[in-house]
C-alpha cells in the first residue's frame, strides 16, 4: 500500500492484494488522517502460512493502522508461520500502527519481523501486543516457539532493535521473562524529548491509579524514541495504561487530539 497526501487528505494511492488480507476504504474521523483497518477474514495463522505486509507513506502523508480483532496463531504440525510487517515513513509523514493482540495458540511456531524505516523527520507512533496461551481460558503457553523482532530505524540508523523469544514455558516465568504473566506489550513513538518522558510517567502513573491491580509497566527515552513496555493480563487493562500515554504524545508530537479508532468501540 501506497499513502500519499492529496489536497486536505491522505489517500491510497496505490494497493495491490493476494490472498486473503484486504482493507475496507479509508475513513475519516479527524479530517485529513487516513484510518485505515487491516482485514484478515480467516482470523488465524497456522504452520506454514506467510502474512505479509508493506505500507510506504509519501508526500506528507497520515496513516492510522488498525485491526478489527485478534490475530490468532494456532497448533503447528512442524511448519513455522512466517510474518513481515515492512512499515517505509517518508520526510514530512506520520504512520500510527494499532493492530489488535497477537495470540499465539500452545504448540504454535511463528517467526514474525516488524521493521519501521523512517526518514529526516518522519514521525512513527504504534504497538505490538502478543498474548501466549489463552488466559481466559486458563490455558498456557505450554510449548512451541515464537520469535518476534521489532526494528526502528532513521535514515538507515538503528534506534530501536526489539527481539522477543518464547521457546520454552519457563521463558513465561522468568524474573528476565514475562514473570507468569501471559502478555506482553510494546508501545513506541517518535519524537521524544527528557520533558516528553516525564509527562509520560505522570499521565502512566495516574492510569495505574484507575487499575483495581496495577500492572508492571515502564518507560524509556533511546534518542528521540519513548518506550512503554507493560506486562497484562488482558487487552483492555494493557490498553488502557498505553492508550493515555499515546493521546499525551499525539497531542504534543503530531499536535492533534487523539481520535480513538471507532472500531475499538464495537
Amino acid at each position: 500500500m501506497r499513502l500519499e497526501k492529496r489536497g486536505e487528505r491522505t489517500v491510497m494511492a496505490g494497493l495491490t492484494h493476494r490472498g486473503p488480507l484486504r482493507v475496507q476504504r479509508p475513513f475519516y474521523p479527524e479530517g485529513e488522517t487516513s484510518h485505515i483497518y487491516l482485514l484478515h477474514p480467516p482470523g488465524g495463522v497456522v504452520g506454514g502460512d506467510g502474512l505479509s505486509i508493506d505500507i510506504e507513506c509519501c508526500q506528507n502523508a497520515h496513516g492510522l493502522f488498525t485491526t478489527p480483532g485478534a490475530t490468532k496463531f494456532y497448533l503447528s504440525a512442524g511448519a513455522t508461520a512466517d510474518v513481515t510487517q515492512m512499515l517505509h515513513i517518508g520526510a514530512g509523514c506520520a504512520l500510527e500502527w494499532f493492530p489488535q493482540e497477537s495470540i499465539f495458540f500452545t504448540g504454535a511456531k511463528v517467526k514474525a519481523k516488524t521493521q519501521i524505516d523512517l526518514e529526516d523527520d518522519a514521525h512513527f507512533m504504534g504497538w505490538e501486543i502478543s498474548c501466549f496461551g489463552r488466559p481466559v481460558n486458563k490455558e498456557r503457553f505450554l510449548h512451541g516457539k515464537v520469535h518476534s523482532k521489532f526494528f526502528v530505524r532513521r535514515n538507515g540508523r538503528p534506534l530501536l532493535s526489539d527481539h522477543l523469544l518464547v521457546s520454552d514455558p519457563k521463558h513465561l516465568s522468568a524474573a528476565a521473562g514475562l514473570r507468569d504473566y501471559p502478555m506482553q506489550g510494546l508501545f513506541v513513538a517518535t519524537g521524544g524529548t527528557e520533558e516528553l518522558l516525564e509527562a509520560c510517567r505522570d499521565v502512566l502513573a495516574e492510569a495505574q491509579t484507575k487499575l483495581t491491580n496495577s500492572l508492571p509497566a515502564g518507560l524509556t527515552l533511546l534518542d528521540d524514541l519513548i518506550v512503554l513496555r507493560v506486562l497484562g493480563i488482558s487487552t483492555e487493562k494493557m490498553q488502557s495504561l498505553m492508550i493515555p500515554v499515546w493521546q499525551l504524545l499525539r497531542q504534543k508530537v503530531l499536535n492533534k487530539g487523539a481520535e480513538i479508532p471507532r472500531i475499538w468501540n464495537t
